[in-house]
């Protein structure tokens, strides 16, 4: 999944030969794509620019290997030398903890559907599913919270038009053509992936293996 982070400043954004500069100052390969890109080659960011100098962003392509802190760390080191804050597209301003927390969950959540998909070839997809259920309930006590197979992530399910449910019209954002007393799937906002695969890693480390 593909985050994007926008360096927005009121005098203009640094220049794209700027930039390279100071990449190759902190050591920092990278690969021109063009005068409005560069695209980093030891971490999965590509910066991009407008033709108009007013706009810099960084687009990340979250993998379950990439390296969260230095990847946060540069970017929030370069939002200081571009003199401008750090927003999540999305979610608004952001802090170097708080976005250090989505990444890793967004990672993490790659990490649960790729440990699963490995248990339906080792003949335990059953009962790790059933065991994932129970931890889930643990940090979400009261709420029907289950891993969605086919979007695969967490989701918390509630019945549409029912008392603690979802209307009608909130649950077409969320399936098709949904009717009274659907059971629709919401995506979580926390980390809650984040505490699932550090639980499912200690209990199934052989399914956790990068």
């Amino acid at each position: 999944m593909a985050f994007t982070v926008a360096f927005p400043t009121t005098g203009g954004a640094p220049h794209p030969t700027d930039v390279a500069g100071w990449l190759t100052e902190q050591g920092e390969p990278f690969e021109h794509e063009g005068p409005h890109a560069l695209a980093l080659r030891a971490l999965p960011v590509r910066l991009v620019f407008d033709p108009q100098g007013e706009r810099m962003a960084a687009q990340l392509e979250i993998s379950r290997e990439m390296p969260v802190s230095r990847t946060v760390d540069m970017l929030f080191t370069l939002s200081i030398r571009a003199g401008s804050d750090v927003r999540l597209l999305g979610s608004g301003e952001t802090g170097r903890h708080q976005l250090w927390l989505r990444i890793s969950d967004e990672q993490a959540r790659l990490r649960l559907a790729s440990a699963l998909r490995t248990s339906l070839e080792r003949s335990n997809h059953h009962e790790v599913l059933n065991r994932l259920w129970g931890a889930l309930q643990a940090l979400r006590p009261g709420q029907d919270v289950r891993w969605d197979a086919n979007r695969e992530t967490i989701v918390e399910v509630r019945e549409v038009d029912a008392p603690g449910g979802i209307t009608q019209s909130e649950a077409t954002w969320h399936a098709e053509n949904p009717e009274p007393g659907d059971a629709v799937g919401l995506p979580i906002q926390d980390s809650l992936h984040l505490l699932a695969w550090c639980w499912l890693s200690e209990a199934y480390p052989g399914l956790c293996e990068l």
